[in-house]
C-alpha cells in the first residue's frame, strides 16, 4: 500500500494546477485514501462535511505531505487527522449548529439576525451563490462528489463482478469494466476506433454494446450509490 500511495501522491504532484489530469489523479488518491483505516470517525451528523473540508484541504496541500516512519500509510493518516480532528471538534462548537428554523436568531457578534438574513448577505461556502440555494448547491456538489468517487472505487474493484460479466459474446475481455476505465478513468480517455483496433473488435459493436449495455449498467450501479437524477424538463 505504501508503494501505491507514494505513485499516486507523485502523480498527483506531477501535474499543474487546475490540469484536468490533476483533478483525475487525485480523485484517484482519494478512492485509496478514504478507505484507510485509523480516519478519524464521528457520530455527528454533519460528520460528512467534516470529511469533506478535510478533502478539500489534501487536495490543496497534499505536496506539503512528508512521509515519516514507520510508514507512509500511517503517517499520510496522521497528517490527515491533524486537520479531521479539528474540523470534527468545529461541529461541535455553540454557533456551529445547524438551527432548528431559519427564523431562529443568531446568537454571537452577528446577534439581531436571523439565519435567513444571514445566509441571503453571506451564503455559506460558495461565494458565487446567496443565501439557501448556496448552501442547498453545496450540499449537492459533496454528495455527487463522494457518489463520484464510490463508483469510481467500484469500477476498479468490480466487487460483485457486473461488469466484468457485462462482455461481447464473442470476446470476453471487451467487457463493461475495461470500457469503464478506458473510456471514463484513463487521462485522456481513450477513442472508441483505437480501442475497437486494439481488442480487436467490430467498432459498431463495441460502440452498441458501451451505449446499450455499459452505460445503463453504470447508472444502475451511480443510482444504488445514491444518485438522484435531475428528473426535470
Amino acid at each position: 500500500m505504501d508503494e501505491q500511495l507514494r505513485e499516486l501522491i507523485a502523480e498527483v504532484c506531477n501535474y499543474p494546477l487546475q490540469s484536468p489530469e490533476k483533478q483525475k489523479a487525485l480523485n484517484r488518491l482519494l478512492i485509496q485514501i478514504q478507505h484507510l483505516p485509523g480516519l478519524a470517525r464521528s457520530s455527528h451528523p454533519d460528520y460528512l462535511h467534516a470529511l469533506n473540508r478535510t478533502w478539500e484541504w489534501l487536495c490543496q496541500n497534499i505536496q506539503n505531505f512528508k512521509p515519516r516512519s514507520p510508514s507512509l500509510q500511517e503517517s499520510l493518516v496522521t497528517w490527515i487527522n491533524g486537520y479531521l480532528y479539528w474540523r470534527i471538534q468545529d461541529l461541535y462548537a455553540p454557533d456551529a449548529r445547524v438551527p432548528c428554523s431559519f427564523d431562529e436568531l443568531v446568537r454571537g457578534e452577528k446577534a439581531g439576525k436571523t439565519y435567513l438574513e444571514q445566509l441571503s448577505r453571506t451564503g455559506i461556502g460558495l461565494p458565487n451563490m446567496t443565501g439557501i440555494d448556496g448552501y442547498i448547491e453545496q450540499l449537492q456538489r459533496e454528495d455527487e462528489q463522494r457518489i463520484g468517487l464510490e463508483l469510481e472505487r467500484y469500477i476498479e474493484e468490480d466487487p460483485d463482478r457486473k461488469l466484468e460479466k457485462c462482455h461481447l459474446t464473442a470476446c470476453p475481455q471487451c467487457n463493461c469494466q475495461l470500457l469503464s476505465k478506458r473510456l471514463s478513468l484513463e487521462v485522456p480517455p481513450d477513442k472508441f476506433a483505437p480501442l475497437a483496433r486494439k481488442l480487436d473488435v467490430n467498432y459498431q459493436s463495441l460502440v452498441a454494446h458501451w451505449k446499450r449495455k455499459c452505460l445503463p449498467l453504470l447508472q444502475e450501479i451511480a443510482l444504488n450509490l445514491g444518485y438522484k437524477p435531475d428528473l426535470e424538463p
